[in-house]
C-alpha cells in the first residue's frame, strides 16, 4: 500500500536498522506515533457537526496534549463516547467496525494487539493479559503505556530491543497494510493564483477530484484531505506542502496562540497557529435572535419568534414587497431574504413577522436560527449556532410543538409537517441559513416538501448556491432612512449634539446605507468624542464641475493628464505602486509618472493617503466625475481604458476599506495575472509589470515566486527568492527566505544550494536558535542519506561554519540540540569534539534518547 507519509517513515526506518537495534526501536515508536494520530485526526475529521461543537471539542484537546496517552485517549471516546454518534455514515461499514469489532486470534486486529503484548513481554512491562476476544481500539492505549514504559519513563537495553524490534514493526504493518482509511484517497489540496486548486495525493490517487484543477468556483482552505465516499473531509492538525516532502502533525503543547507540530520523518518543528482553537469548548451563550424556548400566542397564532432588542428603522419598500409575498397563498412558498451580513435581513423579518402575526394569515410561525455570531455595537462576537441540520431543526420543532410527547422519527414527522401541518397553516423563518453544515442539502429537503399556502422564509448571505421560489435583496437603506438610524443611534449614545449635518451625509455615502457600518462608526465618534473626516466631495453639477476643475486641467502636463485621466476612470482609491506599475509597462510611452502624481497632488486633484507607510491615491468623487467627461473626448482614450482593465486587477477600495493595506492589493493582482495566462511563456510577457512592483515592494516576490512554482519552473523560483534576498531588510524575513531557498533545492536535489541556504540561515545574526538547530538537523540528515557527501570539498567548509556558530551559541539549546551539534562535529571527523558535546547534553538530560544514540555510536569505534 502506498501512502506518502508512511513511505517516508519507512525510509527512516531502513537507515535506523543499520545504525542500531536501539536507534531502529525509537524510529518504530515515533512510526506508531504517527500511525496513532493520524488515525485520531482521521476519525476527528469524520464526525459531523453538531451543537456541541463536538469535533471542535477533539481538536481543542488535541492541541493542547502532553503525550501519545491523550491520542489513544481521544481515539476511544470518539468511538465509545457520544461523537460516536456523530460519525460520517461513510465510516461506518468500515473504519469505525475495524476498530470496535470484538476481534480474535486470526482476525489482524487481534494478531496486531497480540504482537504488541509480546513486546511487553519482552520489556517485562506488566499489563493484564490479552483477552480472547479484543477490539483494535485498544492497540492505541497499549501502544501509549508501552511508549511510556519505555522511551518516556524507561532505560531499555540492546537485547530485549533486537528482539521487541520485529514484532513492534508486524505489529504496527498490521495497522497500515489493513486499515480501510488508508485505502481511501487522501489529497493535499494547494489553491493557485488563478483559483485552480493543485492537487497532491498522500494515497489512492483517483480522477474523481479532477474537477478542482479545472474549476475556479470552489472555495476549499489548503491543507490534507480525505476523500469520503463523494465527500471531502479536511483533516485539521495534519499539514504539509504541495510537493509532499515532509508532513507534519500536531504535538500539543499550546503556548499563547501557537502549539507545536512535529514531523517524525525528519524530526523538524514547527510553531502552528492557535487562533482557531482558542474559543472555550463550554457551551456559548446564545445569540439575542435565537428563538424563544416555547410556543406563545402573539395575536391570531402561537409562535417563538425571538425578542428583539435591536433599533429598527422602518424600511417600507422592503416591507411592502416582503408582506406582499407573504400574503400570497399560491405562489412562492419559499422566500430568501439576501444580503450582506449585518445590512438588517434578520430585524427585518422579525418586525414585519410580528406585523403577520397579528392578521390570520398563519396558525403557527416558528423561528430557527442558525447563527453563530451576533455583530454588536462593541464588535462581532461568537454565539451558539441552534440548529444545523435536518436533524437539528427537525428536533427543535417537535420539541417546541410537542414537548413531552414521544416521536418516533422526528425528521420524518416535520418533514411532513412542511407539507401540511396538522396545526393550521404555518410559517417556517431559517435565520442565517449559510450557517448551516450543508445549505444546498438542507434547501433542497426544504424545497421538497414545503407546500403553499404553508410557507419558508431564508434570511441569508448566500445569493449563489441556490434558487429561492421569491429572492428579495437587501441592500444598504436610503437616505432618509439612514438619517433616522442616526438619529436613534446617536441619540441612545448621547452624540446627537456633535454630529453635524456635513458629517450625517459624509457617513451616509461612505457606508453606503450599510446600517451595521453606520452603528460601528458612531459608536467610534461615540468613544472619541469628536468627528472624523470620512466624507468624500459630492458634486453632481456640471456646470460646477467645470468652474472648479477645467481651467486648472488645461495647465497640466501631458504626463499628469494621463495619470490623472486613468485614475479618473475608475472609482476607488488605487496604491500609488499599481499606477507607476501599469503605466511603466513596455506597450506606453515612457513618462515620469512620480513627477506626474505629485504634480496632480499639488494641483488638489488628487488625495495621498499614506496608511501603514504606504501611498495610495485618492481621487475625490467630484474630480473623478470631471475627469470622466474629459476622458470622453481623449485621443488616447483607448490606451487608457487598457491601462484601466490592468489597474482594475488590483481591487477596488474605499475610504473605509483603505486599511486593509497594499499587501491585499498586489495579491489581487497577482491573482488576476494567473488567471488570465494559460502558460508559462504568457506569464513571463507580464513579469516587466510585475518585476516592478516587485522592486517598491519587496514582498510581492512571494507571489511571482508561488506562480513559478504552479509551473513547476524550480529554477525560476530559486533566483526569484535570491532576488528577493537582495531587498530583505529583516533577519527575520532572510531566515524565512532561506529556508524557502533550502526547501526548493531540496526538491530540485540541489544540494550544494540547499547548504549554502543552511549555513547562510546560521549564520544570520540574532536569529532564533532553534532555526540553527533544525538546519544543523537537516545538515546531519543529509550527510546520514548520502554517505558519499561526506568526501566532497564543500563539507569541511560547510560544516566549520554551522558548528562554529552553533557551538558560541549551544548553552541556548536542549539536550537534543546539543547531540545535533555533536553530530555536526563527527561528520566533519571530529570524534573527540563530538564526545565532548554529548557529554554536555547527556549532563542536562542523562535520559535523551538523541545523545545517548551518538554516544553509543562513539564508544563503538
Amino acid at each position: 500500500m502506498q501512502f506518502i507519509p508512511f513511505d517516508l517513515l519507512h525510509q527512516r526506518l531502513e537507515s535506523a536498522k543499520n545504525d542500531s537495534d536501539i536507534a531502529y526501536f525509537y524510529d518504530l515508536l515515533l512510526y506508531g506515533e504517527f500511525l496513532t494520530k493520524t488515525i485520531n485526526l482521521f476519525l476527528v475529521a469524520s464526525i459531523n457537526d453538531d451543537k456541541e461543537r463536538s469535533r471542535y471539542r477533539q481538536e481543542y484537546n488535541l492541541v493542547r496534549a502532553n503525550s501519545i496517552g491523550d491520542f489513544s485517549k481521544s481515539i476511544d471516546e470518539i468511538l465509545t463516547g457520544p461523537p460516536a454518534q456523530l460519525l460520517s455514515i461513510s465510516i461506518r461499514d468500515l473504519e469505525l467496525k475495524e476498530l470496535t469489532y470484538r476481534a480474535k486470534a486470526g482476525d489482524w486486529q487481534y494478531d496486531a494487539q497480540q504482537q504488541l503484548y509480546e513486546v511487553l513481554q519482552i520489556f517485562n512491562i506488566p499489563t493484564t493479559t490479552l483477552a480472547s476476544k479484543s477490539p483494535l481500539r485498544n492497540w492505541f492505549n497499549l501502544f501509549a503505556y508501552l511508549r511510556n514504559k519505555t522511551k518516556g519513563h524507561g532505560a531499555i537495553r540492546i537485547e530485549p530491543c533486537s528482539l521487541a524490534c520485529p514484532l513492534l514493526e508486524k505489529s504496527i504493518g498490521l495497522i497500515f497494510n489493513n486499515f480501510s482509511a488508508f485505502n481511501r484517497p487522501w489529497v493535499h489540496l494547494h489553491r493557485n493564483l488563478s483559483g485552480k486548486y493543485r492537487l497532491s495525493f498522500l494515497a489512492n490517487k483517483t480522477d474523481d477530484l479532477d474537477y478542482l484543477k479545472l474549476e475556479k468556483t470552489h472555495s476549499l482552505d489548503d491543507g490534507i484531505y480525505c476523500l469520503l465516499d463523494h465527500e471531502l473531509r479536511k483533516i485539521n492538525l495534519l499539514t504539509s506542502n504541495s510537493e509532499l516532502t515532509d508532513v507534519f502533525v500536531t504535538n500539543g503543547n499550546l503556548k499563547s496562540e501557537v502549539f507545536e507540530s512535529i514531523s517524525y520523518i525528519t524530526d523538524q518543528r514547527l510553531a502552528s497557529c492557535a487562533k482557531n482553537f482558542l474559543n472555550p469548548i463550554t457551551q456559548l451563550p446564545p445569540s439575542h435572535t435565537e428563538g424563544i424556548s416555547s410556543l406563545e400566542v402573539l395575536g391570531e397564532c402561537f409562535t417563538n419568534l425571538p425578542v428583539s432588542t435591536e433599533e429598527y428603522i422602518s424600511r417600507k419598500d422592503l416591507e411592502k414587497e416582503f408582506l406582499n409575498t407573504i400574503n400570497e397563498t399560491e405562489r412562492f412558498p419559499i422566500i430568501t431574504l439576501l444580503g450582506k451580513g449585518g445590512i438588517g435581513k434578520t430585524t427585518l423579518a422579525l418586525n414585519v413577522l410580528k406585523q403577520v402575526a397579528l392578521t390570520q394569515r398563519f396558525n403557527l410561525i416558528i423561528w430557527f436560527s442558525a447563527r453563530d455570531i451576533d455583530l454588536l455595537m462593541d464588535g462581532p462576537k461568537q454565539v451558539q449556532t441552534k440548529v444545523l441540520n435536518q436533524k437539528d431543526i427537525s428536533n427543535e420543532y417537535c420539541n417546541l410543538v410537542y414537548p413531552g410527547i414521544e416521536i418516533k422519527d422526528k425528521l420524518d414527522f416535520f418533514s411532513h409537517q412542511l407539507t401540511s401541518n396538522d396545526i393550521g397553516t404555518a410559517l417556517y423563518v431559517f435565520d442565517n441559513f449559510e450557517t448551516v453544515t450543508n445549505p444546498v442539502e438542507v434547501f433542497e429537503w426544504i424545497n421538497t416538501y414545503i407546500r403553499n399556502p404553508n410557507k419558508v422564509i431564508i434570511t441569508s448571505r448566500i445569493s449563489r448556491s441556490f434558487k429561492a421560489d421569491y429572492p428579495i435583496e437587501v441592500n444598504g437603506m436610503t437616505e432618509e432612512e439612514c438619517k433616522s438610524l442616526i438619529n436613534l443611534v446617536g441619540s441612545k449614545l448621547r452624540i446627537s449634539q456633535i454630529l453635524t449635518n456635513k458629517y450625517i451625509d459624509e457617513l451616509i455615502s461612505e457606508s453606503d446605507g450599510h446600517p451595521y457600518i453606520i452603528k460601528i462608526l458612531l459608536g467610534e465618534v461615540a468613544k472619541s468624542g469628536k468627528i472624523e473626516k470620512i466624507q468624500r466631495i459630492v458634486a453632481e453639477q456640471e456646470k460646477i464641475l467645470t468652474a472648479l476643475f477645467k481651467r486648472t486641467f488645461n495647465t497640466l502636463s501631458p504626463a499628469a493628464k494621463r495619470v490623472f485621466l486613468t485614475l479618473s476612470s475608475w472609482n476607488s482609491i488605487v496604491p500609488t505602486i499599481a499606477v507607476e506599475a501599469v503605466l511603466w509597462r513596455p506597450e506606453n510611452e515612457k513618462m515620469d509618472v512620480q513627477n506626474a502624481i505629485e504634480e496632480l497632488r499639488m494641483s488638489s486633484f488628487i488625495d495621498i493617503i499614506n496608511e501603514d507607510s504606504e501611498t495610495l491615491i485618492n481621487v475625490p468623487l467630484a474630480a473623478s466625475v470631471f475627469g470622466k467627461g474629459e476622458l470622453e473626448v481623449y485621443p488616447e482614450k483607448l490606451k487608457i481604458l487598457e491601462d484601466r482593465e490592468l489597474l482594475m486587477e488590483f481591487g477596488a477600495s474605499n475610504q473605509t476599506s483603505v486599511s486593509i493595506g497594499v499587501s491585499s492589493k498586489v495579491e489581487r493582482k497577482f491573482r488576476a495575472v494567473a488567471n488570465r495566462i494559460s502558460s508559462l511563456d504568457e506569464f513571463k510577457k507580464e513579469l516587466p509589470v510585475l518585476e516592478y512592483i516587485a522592486t517598491k515592494y519587496p514582498n510581492s516576490y512571494s507571489h511571482i515566486i508561488s506562480i513559478f512554482e504552479e509551473y513547476g519552473d524550480y529554477e525560476s523560483v530559486k533566483y526569484y527568492i535570491r532576488e528577493n534576498l537582495k531587498q530583505e531588510r529583516t533577519n527575520k524575513g532572510k531566515a524565512l527566505l532561506w529556508q524557502r531557498l533550502a526547501d526548493v533545492c531540496d526538491i530540485t536535489q540541489d544540494w550544494e544550494g540547499e547548504s549554502h541556504a543552511l549555513s547562510e540561515l546560521a549564520l544570520l545574526p540574532g536569529i532564533d536558535f532553534q532555526l540553527i538547530s533544525d538546519a544543523a538537523n537537516r545538515i546531519n540528515n543529509h550527510f546520514y542519506t548520502h554517505p558519499e557527501a561526506r568526501v566532497a570539498e564543500y563539507k569541511k567548509i560547510l560544516l566549520d561554519k554551522v558548528s562554529e556558530i552553533m557551538l558560541r551559541r549551544i548553552k541556548e539549546g536542549s539536550p537534543t540540540d546539543y547531540s545535533r551539534l555533536a553530530w555536526l562535529f563527527l561528520n566533519n571527523s571530529n570524534e573527540d569534539k563530538a564526545m565532548e558535546i554529548v557529554n554536555a547534553g547527556l549532563a542536562l538530560d542523562e535520559e535523551n534518547q538523541y545523545c545517548l544514540r551518538i554516544f553509543d555510536k562513539l564508544n563503538k569505534k
